[in-house]
């Protein structure tokens, strides 16, 4: 049965590697009528995005979110054409495909001698983010390893493409090595990890469990933090990665405000373009003590 299930596998992802030799507009269109139809099949998580953007947006009519929700499927899906272009697509891609703002904010954020934790979100762009950003600039990324063992390889082989290595987010050892040794490491820790793991900084307004792990791997690997954010243009399909100046005193020994700080970027460029946040997360689905489930 394993066997089987690694020839599938291998076959199913031949449609993948031809599809990323196509144009990316080619490619995006093919894969967009699949967003209508992960929205209708998918309704237990197209409901935890539509409590997410609805805790997250309470001013907004049902309406203006609903045709959020809808875009963000749109993107879901193109997102597929794009992760096969990242895996598959040899050479270096074209300023058609995008580019990175702010070399010169991770510049003098390395003049200081450190390693650097470069922090982000999880959106719907973010692989092509990673490649574009792996083609500047030499670093590794922490990945959450697949059970697929043949989906896992292809993935990290993909990867090796654009990112020195993929480091194992249980691999804490190999992460701080990383750090101290100078290099810059890719994290996106904006998932909901428990109360254990968290502490409740405000996120849209919403008290929510922000993983303490950003303040203990910036403070084990010596590193500065630098947020970063990938936004595709909603008209041409460029991809831009901005990359804004680090967090100065980061961290300050104040859990909750060093939080607090890395929530709030998130939220500003959140706003920018909301369609494109990973709103499938239950971000929310921690709640404090003696407040309800959020998702009920």
């Amino acid at each position: 049965m394993n066997m089987l299930r690694s020839l599938m596998t291998s076959l199913g992802l031949v449609p993948l590697f031809l599809l990323g030799r196509l144009p990316l507009p080619l490619a995006r269109m093919l894969m967009r009528p699949l967003g209508i139809l992960m929205l209708g099949l998918m309704r237990r998580r197209a409901g935890i995005a539509r409590r997410n953007l609805a805790l997250c947006f309470p001013d907004w009519s049902e309406q203006r979110r609903d045709a959020v929700l809808k875009g963000h499927f749109r993107h879901l899906a193109e997102s597929v054409a794009e992760i096969a272009m990242c895996w598959y697509r040899p050479g270096r891609l074209g300023p058609a495909i995008g580019e990175v703002r702010g070399l010169e904010n991770l510049k003098a954020a390395k003049a200081a001698g450190q390693g650097v934790l470069l922090v982000t979100g999880h959106v719907t762009c973010l692989e092509m983010g990673a490649r574009l950003f792996g083609e500047q600039v030499a670093a590794c990324g922490i990945y959450r390893p697949l059970r697929n063992p043949v989906l896992n390889a292809a993935q990290n082989r993909g990867r090796s493409r654009y990112a020195r290595t993929m480091i194992p987010r249980d691999d804490l050892r190999a992460m701080v090595r990383h750090l101290r040794a100078g290099g810059v490491l890719w994290y996106a820790p904006d998932q909901d990890f428990g109360a254990d793991r968290s502490e409740f900084a405000p996120f849209f307004g919403v008290p929510t469990a922000t993983a303490r792990g950003l303040l203990e791997l910036a403070r084990l690997g010596r590193a500065v933090v630098v947020p970063m954010y990938p936004i595709k243009d909603e008209v041409s399909g460029r991809v831009t990665v901005f990359i804004d100046r680090m967090f100065d005193g980061f961290p300050s020994g104040d859990q909750v405000t060093d939080l607090t700080r890395f929530n709030a970027f998130l939220e500003q460029q959140i706003r920018r373009a909301p369609s494109q946040y990973w709103w499938l997360h239950r971000r929310f689905k921690t709640s404090p003590v003696g407040e309800s489930d959020r998702y009920q």
